[in-house]
């Protein structure tokens, strides 16, 4: 059955003529649309996203670089996000030594400056605000990365303690009231400028300050040794993936603002891993551990099984690439009779092959994709080399 409005059923001509404009005359009849459509209808956003009906505020994120500060309210990402910190937890997101922030002077309470990168968490819900430009973002949390040009590591070669200077690389490098300071040195823990000596191991991030003042150093950790960071490489599946801790290969690597991360992994990728040995200050009990310079996802190509166009031949060994660590398969390129064979993790090798030795080779000829998916070269993989 079919429902008729009862304006339907009033001839048109006992309708009053309407005397209000086109433009109000459109704005009632949205009003009304609005109405008709019923208290469970979506509501519309101010950019035209449809809302679902009110729900609890939701924890959600900000990162972005502040633009500008005014009492504990920041500008983020160019102005467009208003953040006040008054009421949140901030910490330093520089490093291992994360901790409270250190009041600056930049500011009465955060001590945040313009240039910083900050990850605030903030409440929203979703419901419109009704006044313009809207109230600031309230922040339960802020993490504060300081602006930077660079990082230095590197033995200290000389320290003007009255002119708040030390040299670096040749270089003069500034620290001011700003200057976050940590590490350990001959006289305990490293404050200021007076507890640097020549000869201590420094990590500093600078500015670039430009004219007379060059570079400015916005944190320093120092320590008194001389002993240049060791490095490692390895390869291996991720495991998990934490906040500040992945899983790779059996292994617990810190990551932090520094860490550069290459092809998006994902728990059970393999990835090339470049990683230094953070050993803790002299006298502390506490373990070395890994914080990862860089993290890349690497493609493995996996040798097809019985019958997919493998082959087999015999050979030389002409040349092997080096070894990444300790004990590791030679893995990348191989010569083997003038011929390029790609040798992978799922390669099986016998142990003691060397340039010069007899081998036997099995494997397939493969097409790699390059950029877009687009095919550019067939390589020969090893599925397995024996010696002879």
């Amino acid at each position: 059955m079919t429902t008729r409005s009862p304006l339907a059923r009033i001839p048109r001509r006992s309708l009053p003529p309407l005397k209000t404009s086109s433009a109000l005359v459109v704005v009632l009849l949205l009003f009304g649309a609005l109405f008709s459509a019923g208290p469970m209808e979506p509501r519309a956003s101010a950019d035209g996203i449809a809302l679902s009906s009110p729900s609890p505020m939701r924890v959600s994120t900000i990162d972005g670089t502040v633009s500008a500060v005014a009492g504990t309210v920041l500008d983020v990402i160019g102005g467009q996000f208003r953040i006040d910190v008054a009421n949140a937890t901030i910490t330093s997101g520089d490093g291992p030594i994360a901790g409270p922030l250190p009041a600056t002077g930049i500011l009465p309470v955060t001590g945040i400056p313009v240039g910083a990168r900050v990850v605030a968490q903030v409440p929203v819900g979703d419901a419109i605000p009704t006044m313009f430009p809207p109230p600031p973002f309230q922040a339960t949390s802020v993490i504060v990365f300081l602006p930077r040009d660079g990082q230095l590591v590197s033995t200290i070669q000389g320290v003007d303690v009255a002119g708040g200077k030390f040299t670096m690389f040749f270089h003069s490098i500034s620290t001011n009231a700003a200057t976050k300071w940590s590490g350990f040195g001959p006289n305990g823990s490293v404050k200021g400028i007076g507890d640097l000596s020549a000869g201590m191991l420094a990590t500093v991030s600078v500015v670039n300050s430009g004219g007379v003042s060059g570079l400015l150093a916005t944190s320093v950790e120092a320590y008194g040794t001389v002993t240049p960071p060791l490095l490692i490489a390895f390869r291996g599946a991720v495991r998990s993936i934490g906040a500040t801790q992945w899983q790779i290969d059996g292994r617990g690597v810190t990551v932090n603002a520094d860490t550069k991360i290459v092809g998006d992994p994902k728990v059970g990728d393999t990835v090339d891993v470049l990683a230094r040995v953070q050993n803790p200050p002299p006298g502390s009990l506490a373990p070395s551990y890994l914080v990862a310079l860089s993290i890349v996802k690497t493609t493995i190509i996996v040798p097809p099984g019985p019958g997919d166009r493998a082959t087999e031949f015999d050979g030389i060994v002409e040349s092997i690439p080096p070894v990444a660590t300790p004990g590791g398969a030679p893995l990348g390129h191989w010569k083997i009779s003038s011929r390029d064979v790609i040798v992978n993790g799922l390669t099986k090798l016998d142990s003691g092959i060397a340039v010069g030795t007899p081998v036997h080779v099995k494997g397939a000829f493969l097409i790699t994709s390059g950029m877009g998916g687009s095919l550019f070269a067939t390589q020969f993989v090893a599925s397995e080399i024996r010696k002879k």
